[in-house]
């Protein structure tokens, strides 16, 4: 089994090599002949994909075949080759992987090109819908594309609060006062953290307008 570049996937490998031993032969040499054709295959294997199996076994054979492991210290290597497979299971985790991978490339394409745009959105909804939608249908669509868009930003729960509180206003003329009230309470806050940055200017202000009050 040798590991390859997808995590828990596993190449099976089968080795035929042919060796002659030195003149001076060494114990277990065939365990050091193996244990090397291991080594140099393992290297290879994990560079490369699952789906790449015949790759990875093409540039196996051809390290196997390159002097340093053909002339060893202790055995003359007269050929190696590997057979690389996948197993059932890794075959079908695989193909499950590659079905992930490509949904999540699609809903990626679809949010940058559709789903950040509540407008096409809409559109598509309704392309995809036999009867004309409600209006209320309509508000929910465009309030799950506002979403969308906002799921990523800072400001996201203040829409969502916005949106729960602006549920009881009907009236336009509320909903336009209620938006006036928003815009001064955040102008306010806009103000009040820029004086509390500017300590200096505070205190010129305020003794300025303490000298006017001494020359009232």
């Amino acid at each position: 089994m040798l590991r390859c570049a997808t995590p828990g996937i596993y190449f099976e490998a089968t080795f035929a090599i042919e060796w002659r031993p030195a003149l001076r032969t060494r114990p277990n040499l065939e365990d050091l002949v193996l244990s090397q054709a291991l080594s140099a295959a393992g290297e290879v294997a994990r560079r490369f994909e699952a789906v790449e199996v015949r790759t990875a076994q093409d540039t196996i054979n051809a390290e196997l075949g390159t002097p340093q492991h053909t002339r060893a210290d202790a055995y003359r290597c007269l050929g190696a080759r590997v057979k690389l497979a996948l197993s059932e299971t890794a075959r079908e985790n695989v193909a499950q992987l590659r079905a992930d991978e490509a949904r999540v490339r699609r809903l990626r394409f679809l949010r940058t090109n559709l789903y950040e745009h509540p407008d096409l959105f809409v559109l598509d909804r309704i392309e995809r819908q036999a009867d004309f939608p409600g209006s209320g249908q309509v508000a929910d669509w465009q309030r799950l594309a506002r979403w969308i868009v906002a799921s990523n930003e800072w400001w996201q729960p203040v829409l969502e609060q916005w949106e729960s509180v602006g549920r009881g206003f009907d009236d336009i003329e509320l909903q336009n006062r209620a938006m006036l009230a928003l815009c001064e309470a955040l102008r306010t806050l806009t103000d009040e953290k820029a004086l509390s940055q500017s300590p200096t200017d505070t205190a010129s202000i305020r003794r300025s307008d303490a000298a006017q009050g001494r020359g009232a």
